[in-house]
């Protein structure tokens, strides 16, 4: 995985975005192709949108690319191209929740600080709560800040992460966190609808098409689905998040 060979919490902070209910196999070719267009902070947070969501594209969930974008431009507007290093300042960045905030302060600058993701969770409840259903976040946390390896807590934290991914395969013991929730199936789901919204947009000349058109073609997927959204809530969506706008007519990236 080629962001455990660096230290740059840019390519760190990018892995980590892309890693959000991704694959790893789907993320690292998409990372190597995202630091080729936007090698650094800079060149992100300049990033035409077209450009970005092209780039984008496969991964699903768009907003996550408009986040990193936006974090970029702080960074470098606010913050002099400087990273903050404590997670604390770190979830002031827009898209940086408490674990994507704590996993950049451990890989890239040596933070102490426990922190929890589906295979780190794995592992605390496989070996310390094994006949417990329900188990809140905190009581596993209390266990997780005594455990952390101090003297190399990016080492630690990764031990972690692949015990649980490789080692637990079979194991079921998530389903004992309070916090677990199945992923919903991608086809005919409502995200499904805005993504193939996206995707086209992106193969017309200019990002761009009639609303009568978007609108139709979103329609009659929903329709071939049969499922139950409306095409004005796809749309709605797609505008409220910023990926799509309107213009004399038309709705573009």
């Amino acid at each position: 995985m080629p962001w455990r060979r660096t230290h740059d919490p840019y390519r760190i902070l990018v892995s980590e975005v892309m890693l959000h209910q991704t694959q790893v196999t789907r993320v690292i070719p998409k990372y190597h192709l995202f630091l080729d267009h936007f090698p650094d902070v800079n060149a992100l947070s300049l990033a035409p949108q077209n450009k970005l969501l092209e780039i984008w594209q496969g991964l699903g969930y768009w907003r996550r690319a408009l986040f990193l974008r936006s974090a970029a431009k702080i960074i470098v507007s606010e913050l002099n191209g400087s990273f903050p290093s404590e997670s604390a300042t770190l979830q002031r960045l827009p898209g940086v929740g408490p674990y994507t905030a704590s996993a950049i302060a451990c890989f890239a600058f040596g933070s102490t600080e426990a922190f929890l993701d589906t295979n780190i969770r794995r592992v605390y409840l496989h070996f310390f709560f094994q006949d417990v259903t329900d188990v809140h976040d905190r009581e596993i946390m209390k266990i997780a800040a005594e455990a952390v390896r101090t003297d190399n807590p990016r080492e630690w934290h990764y031990a972690l992460f692949d015990y649980g991914a490789c080692v637990l395969t079979r194991d079921n013991t998530n389903h004992r966190s309070k916090h677990y929730k199945k992923q919903s199936a991608f086809e005919g789901s409502f995200r499904s609808f805005r993504t193939k919204a996206v995707r086209r947009l992106l193969t017309e000349p200019h990002n761009s098409m009639s609303k009568r058109d978007l609108r139709e073609f979103v329609s009659m997927d929903i329709k071939a689905h049969r499922a139950e959204y409306q095409t004005d809530d796809v749309i709605a969506a797609l505008l409220n998040d910023n990926l799509i706008k309107e213009c004399d007519g038309r709705y573009k990236l």
